[in-house]
């Protein structure tokens, strides 16, 4: 593919603009590119996953100069289309965190005059969130923290079991709001896989930037805190609100964050096609999914990008076709469409819960969820649908594949239920808000989250399928005269209750 020379004298907007428009028009004419009758082909999918997952685009990592022209990419497409940009513009910039964790973490514990210390690695593992050091008498908390009332006398840091419905975040607006002085978070020994990004970062951490980075946090070992506490003979974990023996036998902790921040930031991006009936339009159905990657890392038989073809840039290119496909319906559907590409997934679903936080759109506007990740590999035939039986969409996605036959595609529910991959990619944002979500993926392989992602071993007639498969199914939504409803059992273990 050529590309066009970023010389000294030209700015980095003009340089990124003309690559992402010359790149791409390369990409339309390469072979398996033309276009056809139909809005939505194999050839397109191709020339959308092959520019994406570029080498020249570093592996698209949150934040990087191929993100940044993945974002202008899917910004300037969405211009094309005709889409309408909220207030603001195509593109939601949010800003990130960088965290070098250091060497001097330690979390000492004592009681009377016996005394144990975890460090940094296998029992200890820094949060992004403040340096320093601070002491205080444990106090366990659980149940619903964020509505714990503000604490008074002696310096407490609290200690609770990562969960679920709660992030890391959570807890320490919670624990900050309590008046706590520091966090200490404890990771099951089989650790869920949404909380692989919290004890997995090794030394360099990001966070959002709208956490403010009051309190020293760290997660603890399940086992290393246990032990702990038996060397000290408490014995038993206490019951929650609780110090661990009472008065002068209370034990005590200090916890030392070793910790140098820098700051960045990050783009989503987000299109609009509005709906055509007058009463439903302000209503939304929102497809999602993250454009972002691993970038460079570990070489891998002599290859260091990480190029994401199918984790993520099948979905992307995904909501891509949809949008043009949609945009040029001569009359839209009723209710408006939203096509959201977020960033920092790869992080820890950054950009998802930047932008629910921080909604370019009225979230109670939002009616459902459908969110694209991984649509490239694996079955020719099939395609999870995670969440399918949480809300009415699992039904309505179930109606759409046999109204289509011509489409060869089962709309599985979960095969994997044990990988918890519900919680691991960005629908859940919006589904713990609230909003019926589901999750379109067709599972992990033998290149998930290696360099061997690579646009030549996408199928992309399977790909451009799932893509026709979730066009119609948007636009039965966007047309459909009921909203989507959860099943009341699964919402209640999900939703927010604050």
């Amino acid at each position: 593919m050529h590309r066009p020379p970023c010389g000294r004298s030209m700015t980095g907007t003009r340089c990124l603009s003309l690559l992402v428009s010359f790149a791409w028009l390369a990409c339309r004419a390469a072979p398996g590119g033309e276009s056809s009758d139909h809005d939505i082909t194999p050839g397109d999918m191709r020339a959308r996953i092959s520019f994406l997952s570029a080498d020249r685009l570093r592996g698209r990592s949150t934040p990087s100069e191929g993100l940044e022209i993945a974002a202008s990419y899917v910004s300037s497409e969405f211009a094309r289309f005709g889409l309408e940009a909220p207030a603001g513009g195509f593109t939601q910039r949010y800003q990130l965190v960088r965290t070098e964790i250091g060497d001097g973490w330690s979390l000492a514990l004592s009681r009377g005059g016996r005394r144990v210390v975890l460090r940094q690695g296998d029992e200890l593992w820094g949060l992004a969130w403040a340096a320093g050091t601070v002491e205080g008498g444990l106090r366990f908390v659980s149940g619903a923290p964020m509505v714990a009332a503000r604490q008074e006398g002696e310096p407490t840091i609290w200690v609770a079991r990562l969960g679920i419905s709660k992030t890391p975040r959570d807890w320490l607006a919670a624990a900050s709001r309590a008046g706590a002085v520091g966090l200490i978070l404890i990771a099951p020994e089989n650790l869920h896989p949404r909380q692989q990004a919290w004890s997995e970062a090794g030394g360099t951490v990001y966070e959002l930037g709208d956490i403010e980075p009051s309190l020293p946090a760290a997660v603890v070992a399940e086992r290393a805190l246990a032990d702990a506490l038996e060397r000290l003979s408490v014995g038993v974990e206490p019951a929650a609100g609780e110090s661990p023996l009472a008065g002068s036998e209370a034990v005590q902790a200090r916890l030392s964050a070793d910790l140098r921040i820098e700051t960045a930031s990050a783009p989503n991006v987000i299109g609009i096609l509005r709906g055509s009936d007058p009463e439903l339009r302000e209503q939304y159905v929102l497809l999602s999914a993250h454009m972002d990657g691993l970038g460079v890392g570990a070489s891998q038989d002599g290859d260091s990008i990480y190029n994401g073809a199918d984790d993520n840039a099948s979905g992307t290119a995904a909501i891509l076709e949809v949008a043009e496909g949609m945009a040029r319906l001569e009359t839209p559907p009723r209710r408006s469409l939203a096509f959201l590409a977020v960033s920092g997934e790869e992080r820890g679903l950054l950009g998802s819960s930047w932008f629910v936080e921080h909604p370019s759109i009225p979230l109670e506007s939002i009616i459902a969820n459908v969110n694209v990740d991984m649509v490239g590999r694996n079955w020719d035939d099939k395609i999870a649908v995670i969440g399918k039986p949480y809300s009415t969409l699992g039904a309505l996605i179930d109606s759409v594949a046999a109204a289509h036959p011509g489409l060869d595609l089962e709309a599985l529910d979960d095969p994997w239920p044990s990988e918890g991959f519900f919680y691991r990619s960005d629908h859940f944002n919006f589904a713990r808000k609230g909003i019926p979500a589901v999750f379109i993926f067709n599972g992990v392989h033998e290149d998930y989250h290696r360099p061997s992602d690579e646009a030549g071993k996408i199928k992309f007639r399977k790909a451009s399928r799932i893509a026709e498969l979730l066009y119609e199914f948007t636009l039965a939504l966007a047309n459909a005269q009921d909203i989507p409803r959860w099943d009341p059992r699964v919402r209640d273990s999900i939703v927010e209750t604050r």
